[in-house]
């Protein structure tokens, strides 16, 4: 991508963005209107244009001058949640405030203004819009898409504007606003717009006001989303989920007897029994150790964004929701090569896996090379849930090195299966 489509582009968005602020979608078409007919209606024998033409000056000239003595000295307090979902309108209060006593809030409109709404260079560079690759040779070559959507993307969501009209406190009013947010992850506003019309609607004047506020957004959960029934280990006579894992030392149990293979330790041959076969015999011993449920959120991908990934962290919310309402939720959550440790079923440890997903990016590293922590894990634990967009063979190998070490593993994927038929026959797909 050509770094002049970039500086095209930016110096387009920020005149636009004037434009916006100066003008409504009724300002816009009387303004077009009226630049258009200066090239026909300036012709006195052209009545009927010239008159039309006339008219819109007029109308913008009067809303220019009622605006022209308007003062905007505000101030202004949020109180957003401190988090909402993808697709889910938030609302919130917004205090509005005059800073001197003689001011007066009438027919005032606000709305908020993203922090960073422009992707640098390298970005832009860098991610590829979803389904690019369908656009034709040109569009690919400008990236004017592109552009765009990572504009929505950074934004978030659509800034509508609202009338300041409710409860009077001092000097100031308490409207209510809302937000709808289209993507998960963190939403940073920069301050608010804060404007008042023109007599006739079509011209705005006013000032942003810089308050920095910002709230986190979960990935979509859907309530439909079940548990799935064989989530494996065992139950001790204390209703406690245990696994039993395969080790020697002291204090752990004797559970057979079997026969001696090189690598056994001599000091845990069973004389007795070996006495009485005429061949070496060797105890087995294991070990009850609790064990809980473990996430796995495959994030190994070079795309900066994929809507395949999205998918996979919805569901994997949606099933941390089923298992919280049953107060079953895992002991361990990994996304790629991190992991948070989930104590309890508690609102609060619910809270803090969702943000975990809500803030959840991809990582370049060898998917192969990055999975000792998850393997650690799997020796104590009773199930992994294993979350991928990518169900290759390279997956299908770590998925039966788990399987081999008598843990009931469950995989969901999102995309296109590119490994064996047999994948598909043991994956649920979302």
């Amino acid at each position: 991508m050509k770094k002049r489509h970039y500086k095209w582009y930016s110096a387009t968005y920020r005149l636009n963005e004037k434009i916006d602020r100066k003008l409504t979608m009724t300002g816009k078409a009387v303004f077009l209107c009226a630049f258009a007919l200066v090239f026909f209606g300036l012709n006195t024998r052209v009545s009927m244009l010239f008159a039309v033409f006339s008219v819109a000056l007029a109308l913008l000239a009067a809303d220019a001058l009622s605006l022209m003595f308007k003062k905007f000295d505000f101030e202004f307090e949020r109180f957003l949640p401190e988090c909402a979902m993808k697709g889910k309108e938030v609302r919130y209060p917004v205090l509005l405030r005059t800073k001197s006593e003689n001011d007066v809030l009438g027919n005032l409109f606000y709305t908020e203004v993203p922090a960073a709404p422009m992707p640098t260079f390298e970005v832009f560079n860098a991610t590829k819009e979803p389904r690019e690759e369908k656009r034709n040779s040109f569009d690919r070559k400008m990236g004017y898409y592109r552009w765009k959507w990572l504009i929505d993307k950074n934004c978030g969501g659509k800034y509508s504007e609202f009338a300041v009209t409710g409860r009077k406190t001092g000097n100031g009013t308490m409207f209510s606003t809302s937000f709808t947010p289209e993507r998960r992850g963190k939403i940073a506003f920069g301050g608010a717009y804060i404007f008042q019309k023109g007599v006739f609607g079509l011209l705005k004047r006013g000032k942003i006001v810089a308050n920095p506020g910002s709230f986190l957004v979960l990935p979509e959960i859907s309530e439909s989303f079940a548990i799935p029934e064989n989530e494996g280990g065992q139950v001790n006579e204390k209703s406690e989920k245990v696994r039993e894992t395969q080790d020697t030392g002291s204090g752990f149990e004797l559970k057979s007897v079997r026969d001696f293979v090189p690598g056994d330790s001599i000091r845990n041959i069973h004389w007795k029994s070996s006495a009485k076969s005429g061949q070496l015999r060797t105890k087995e011993f294991y070990k009850e150790v609790d064990s809980g449920a473990v996430f796995f959120i495959d994030n190994f991908f070079e795309e900066h964004y994929s809507e395949d990934f999205e998918k996979i962290l919805s569901a994997a919310a949606s099933l941390l929701n089923s298992m919280q309402k049953d107060e079953n939720l895992p002991q361990l959550l990994f996304i790629g090569k991190e992991n948070l440790e989930i104590p309890d079923s508690s609102k609060k440890s619910f809270a803090a896996a969702l943000a975990k997903l809500a803030l959840a990016e991809n990582d370049p590293s060898k998917f192969e090379n990055s999975l000792e922590p998850l393997f650690a894990a799997a020796q104590s634990a009773s199930s992994i849930f294993f979350f991928t967009s990518k169900y290759n063979e390279s997956r299908l190998d770590v998925l039966k090195q788990l399987a081999g070490k008598g843990i009931s593993v469950r995989i969901f994927y999102s995309g296109a299966s590119v490994s064996a038929p047999e994948l598909a026959a043991n994956a649920e797909e979302i």
